[in-house]
């Protein structure tokens, strides 16, 4: 029987709200009947997505396979305490599931809301995670990105000879599609983070060094696929933070760069992006064959996470949340810096 209900955020993930107790805040309802319970075979989902309305799901069955190889790991991290081991293969292929997770639909949205300038949001030419605008687009994406899950999968690490210079790209566990990104893992104290039905938050301006994509897997932890030229090269950050007026540096901040971190949250910036691995010579031990890595996770105020949640809220049509404190919260916050506006 063909799948009908395409999950576009998988069903595992709306489980670990569903299990702390997690509601679902649906604008679409009376506003004394906005809060209901969490249906987790339909919330999240569209009928026939991947196969534009047509009776196939081949494509759906390859992202659900692609879904059970990560569905252990997101496990694995929600367990581990201070740090997670992954083997190098399972962190790129949760670097990728961070790519499905933004390309996958046409509903993520963006730190930066409008813009009257025209220059500083969704430029497609920079290296990160742009916004896919259409369901044809998604699709097609889509498709990329579990190609590159089923040639890395079949990829037997204990056949490859590490001493190889040979750089057959079938036999490299690096895609192209997560080049010069790396993965960062953030945890909250409780059960505070909040997604809604748009999915993935990204941010990839023009002059902005905070190119990212944000994505809940659970009520306490999320990740972040990063840009990894800013955070691994000590120099560039070091100049850019004097460039934008950072506490460390002496310039004056570019009034209309995205300013998601206030003076309280951005004393935790560094947590949320920088890419923390066991070892200090991180750049190397990321580019180099390792046989496995233990990346940190950066444990950050709910402040941080507040963020977050106001823009899930103020795009989004169903918001899922543990917290009614939290779901108040974010309610009644928007953030001033997603609308630029130029004044002459």
């Amino acid at each position: 029987m063909v799948k009908q209900h395409n999950h576009l955020y998988p069903a595992f993930h709306i489980r670990k709200w569903k299990t702390q107790g997690g509601k679902v805040y649906d604008k679409s309802r009376a506003e004394q009947k906005r809060i209901r319970p969490v249906y987790e075979h339909t919330d999240f989902s569209s009928n026939r997505y991947y196969s534009m309305g047509e009776q196939d799901d081949a494509l759906e069955n390859r992202i659900a396979s692609f879904e059970c190889e990560i569905a252990p790991l997101i496990s694995q991290i929600d367990a581990a305490l201070e740090n997670v081991c992954l083997p190098k293969k399972q962190l790129e292929l949760l670097k990728l599931y961070c790519s499905l997770c933004a390309y996958r639909h046409a509903n993520t949205c963006e730190v930066i809301k409008s813009d009257e300038s025209g220059i500083y949001r969704s430029n497609r030419y920079l290296i990160g995670t742009h916004r896919i605008e259409s369901q044809e687009d998604a699709i097609k994406v889509t498709s990329l990105i579990i190609d590159e899950f089923e040639r890395i999968r079949a990829i037997d690490e204990r056949k490859k000879d590490k001493t190889d210079s040979n750089t057959n790209q079938n036999d490299s566990l690096s895609s192209y599609l997560t080049r010069g990104l790396h993965l960062s893992i953030v945890r909250a104290d409780s059960p505070v983070i909040m997604i809604s039905d748009r999915f993935c938050i990204l941010e990839n301006t023009l002059d902005s060094d905070h190119r990212y994509a944000y994505i809940p897997i659970s009520p306490q932890t999320a990740l972040l696929l990063v840009n990894s030229a800013y955070y691994f090269d000590l120099f560039y950050y070091q100049s850019t933070c004097i460039r934008f007026g950072n506490i460390y540096g002496v310039g004056t901040p570019d009034p209309f760069l995205s300013y998601l971190f206030g003076s309280y949250v951005g004393a935790y910036e560094d947590r949320l992006f920088y890419a923390a691995f066991s070892d200090p010579s991180m750049t190397k031990l990321a580019d180099d064959n390792c046989a496995s890595l233990y990346v940190k996770i950066q444990r950050l105020p709910k402040e941080v996470f507040r963020l977050f949640n106001s823009i899930y809220c103020e795009d989004g049509s169903i918001v899922l949340f543990c917290e009614k404190e939290e779901l108040d919260y974010a309610l009644s916050h928007r953030l001033s810096c997603r609308d630029i506006k130029v004044s002459f």
